[in-house]
């Protein structure tokens, strides 16, 4: 990502979002950051997997959107087709960033991409008294809420460790050719443990809200199906003629790699 500017009502008075800005940024996107809150709208269109990073330790969640990197089977013909949007993209190009100014204190800054910012078409980012505009105000309520929801998603994801309940896998695709591609780096329910816990166990699991989420991520594994059919459908593609999945041999943290 590059570096993030803070808004300011005197600098950015006359600067709107640039249409379509959070689309151009998507269509190479093959896996989307999501919270858990946002997992039970995200599975009805998208696999919903875990990785976990080799540098922090921090888990992620992300719906994975193609089969291929740097395509987002979603968008077509300029035009989201999802149900659902992520957050990401109700947001972008704004982000909160720490303040240059105060201390332990976050700002809404924009992100230093080209073609992100107009002057002549989009969303206003203030209006003419220098105040923030409703869409502003929209966007950075989303944004704040953010912050609890990075937190709940990161605890959503360590109890789900420390009970064991992830499996890395691996996605292997395989193509009409019979060549086969293998994405590595992802982690789903482990199923067999998760029908292995006592009462109690999935007691805590539904008081906390997350037996559903993990119901939902399980669902969400036969949207790779979807994934197929959609990526057949793109005209020149390489016809893909099944997906599998199996239990990652290397069970070493690692970036996902599609």
């Amino acid at each position: 990502m590059k570096q993030l500017v803070e808004l300011d009502s005197e600098t950015h008075r006359n600067c709107r979002v640039a249409e379509n800005c959070a689309l151009q940024f998507a269509t190479a996107q093959h896996m989307m950051p999501i919270h858990a809150a946002e997992a039970g709208q995200a599975v009805c269109n998208f696999p919903v997997f875990f990785s976990r990073s080799p540098n922090t330790g921090r888990w992620a969640l992300s719906a994975v959107t193609s089969l291929e990197v740097g395509r987002n089977l979603f968008v077509e013909d300029g035009q989201w087709t999802a149900t659902y949007v992520p957050t990401g993209m109700q947001t972008y190009p704004l982000f909160l960033m720490q303040s240059p100014t105060e201390e332990n204190k976050y700002t809404v800054g924009v992100i230093g991409h080209d073609n992100v910012l107009s002057q002549e078409a989009g969303e206003a980012l203030f209006d003419g008294n220098g105040n923030a505009s409703i869409y502003l105000s929209q966007v950075t309520k989303l944004l704040e809420a953010g912050i609890e929801n990075e937190v709940q998603t990161r605890l959503f994801a360590q109890r789900l460790d420390e009970l064991d309940l992830l499996k890395p896998i691996n996605v292997n695709v395989h193509y009409d050719d019979g060549s086969i591609h293998t994405n590595t780096g992802l982690h789903t329910i482990n199923e067999d443990k998760l029908q292995a816990m006592s009462p109690e166990q999935l007691g805590e699991l539904n008081t906390k809200g997350y037996l559903l989420l993990v119901h939902a991520m399980l669902v969400s594994i036969f949207q790779l199906n979807s994934l197929v059919r959609k990526h057949n459908q793109v005209a020149g593609s390489r016809p893909v003629k099944q997906v599998k999945l199996e239990i990652a041999r290397d069970i070493a943290t690692a970036e996902p790699r599609l």
